[in-house]
């Protein structure tokens, strides 16, 4: 897999889509996969959700460099210690020698002993002041992990939900493998409603079921009767997900990614 690089794409104002495409070759088909980072900029202080792919370190490097604009990044908020969300932490962490990681931060001096003086936790619930906007963190209701965290813009209302509401835009034949939400060249960086159609039910149970195997075993509509409760609580304009397009329909998405769990958990997601 190689990388993309592509420049930042402001999401709203003082939110900006970071991260790139990795690039791999299927059935003499090239795809692409999302691994996106995101940077809210608030009057006072500057916050960046997840890291990106290791693979994209120069690539990350370079857009917080153009869409900072000589500002410095103060916070680092990786959803959950793996790779494709806080890969690179150190590469940052030394850039920005003045930030601190925020977050669910209980294990991260175990990975990252040299940055053991930078960790802060903050708890869900608890907000983060940028100046003239908060970054809430949340609890998440859709985790790969165990100390997932999300998170929540006030300023423009963005929702940043890790590995939730990914999908696939191209569903494989039943011989073919396919674990991550893949998408065409040329839909890079693309609102899920610029995609050419929306996502349906099948793509994003099939991406479901295998970026998170664990769906296929519990019922997640207790889940979603949190999530529906927490958009009420906090207006939500986007949806960031660290794999996958950035959602403008937000209601569009919740219907169908409900309906997608619902289909991978009682066996009828494609491929189960």
């Amino acid at each position: 897999m190689t990388a993309v690089f592509e420049s930042p794409r402001r999401i709203a104002d003082g939110v900006y889509w970071l991260g790139g495409c990795l690039s791999a070759f299927g059935q003499g088909e090239e795809v692409h996969y999302h691994v996106n980072a995101y940077l809210v900029i608030g009057e006072e202080r500057t916050a960046l959700i997840d890291t990106g792919d290791p693979a994209h370190r120069a690539v990350v490097l370079a857009q917080l460099d153009e869409a900072l604009a000589g500002r410095t990044l103060d916070y680092l908020v990786p959803t959950h210690p793996e790779i494709p969300h806080a890969g690179n932490l150190p590469a940052l962490m030394e850039r920005f020698p003045q930030a601190t990681v925020l977050g669910e931060v209980r294990d991260y001096h175990l990975h990252f002993p040299e940055f053991a003086d930078r960790l802060r936790a903050v708890p869900a619930g608890q907000s983060v002041d940028l100046g003239g906007r908060e970054l809430v963190l949340m609890p998440a209701h859709i985790r790969d992990l165990e100390n997932t965290t999300w998170a929540w813009d006030s300023g423009v209302g963005v929702l940043f939900v890790s590995d939730g509401f990914s999908f696939i835009h191209d569903v494989p034949s039943p011989d073919e493998e396919a674990d991550e939400p893949a998408h065409l060249p040329g839909q890079c960086r693309l609102f899920s409603g610029e995609m050419p159609e929306p996502p349906s039910v099948a793509q994003a149970a099939y991406g479901t079921g295998r970026a998170l195997y664990w769906t296929k075993f519990v019922d997640v509509s207790d889940a979603f009767t949190a999530i529906e409760g927490l958009l009420d609580e906090h207006p939500t304009g986007f949806i960031g997900p660290a794999h996958g397009n950035v959602i403008d329909d937000v209601d569009g998405m919740l219907r169908t990614s409900l309906a997608a769990h619902r289909a991978v958990y009682q066996g009828r997601g494609l491929g189960q």
